[in-house]
């Protein structure tokens, strides 16, 4: 079974899936015309060698080195565009990347803080751009480079956090905790005996007030989700 139907759970749906953008595949499709040239070129010089056996050494050497260079540079990367996904499934965004060595990434859609998009202006011209998707629990954001539609996609990622309740985690975490004791404040500040008549706090002991306002609040804590640096997927 075919990625990503293999990895898909129950009732799970694929919203889209995508490969990087074709622009990654226009050095590769250079490659080889550039190598047949160049080694056509070198092997017609080859004829001013007086030795024949020297003239056929340098013929055959060339194209060896231009079959590498063909493997090297247009076939391998033609095979990493081909294992290289990213899908977008109603639960959660799917990253599958490498020829030998498999690495993937599983981002939940209730763990997805936040998303958003990086284009350069060659970029906007090509239609490509970075995907930059924050996490819970990570201190630095996920990008995923080379996307084609990429607007495209960060709303529908966007969306599946949304609804799995991804993105109401930021707003939770930045509310007041109201009557939470901060490190500062010890058990010693505590009002531990409200009968006692030596405590300076007690509230018995004030005169009570025309217009009494709420009781004092605990510290206000906020967390923000902040990002410096970002992992990269293979291009």
């Amino acid at each position: 079974m075919a990625y990503p139907d293999a990895v898909l759970r129950r009732g799970e749906h694929v919203l889209a899936h995508r490969r990087p953008h074709w622009r990654m595949l226009v050095v590769p499709a250079l490659v080889p015309p550039v190598a047949a040239f160049l080694a056509a070129f070198l092997a017609a010089l080859a004829t001013a060698v007086p030795a024949e056996g020297t003239r056929t050494a340098l013929r055959l050497a060339l194209v060896l080195l231009a079959v590498i260079a063909v493997v090297w540079l247009a076939v391998l990367p033609l095979v990493r565009w081909r294992c290289t996904h990213l899908v977008v499934t109603d639960r959660r965004l799917l990253v599958r990347e490498g020829v030998l060595t498999r690495e993937s990434v599983d981002l939940a859609g209730s763990t997805i803080t936040g998303v958003r998009t990086r284009r350069t202006a060659l970029e906007r011209a090509l239609g490509a751009g970075t995907l930059v998707v924050s996490t819970v629990g990570t201190e630095e954001p996920w990008e995923f480079a080379g996307l084609g539609g990429v607007e495209r996609l960060a709303t529908m990622v966007e969306g599946v956090a949304a609804e799995r309740g991804g993105l109401d985690r930021e707003e939770r975490t930045g509310d007041d905790d109201w009557g939470a004791w901060s490190a500062e404040d010890g058990p010693e500040d505590r009002d531990d005996d409200p009968d006692d008549p030596d405590d300076p706090d007690d509230p018995d002991d004030e005169e009570p007030a025309d217009d009494p306002g709420p009781g004092r609040a605990g510290r206000v804590r906020r967390r923000r989700f902040r990002r410096t640096r970002a992992a990269r997927t293979s291009r």
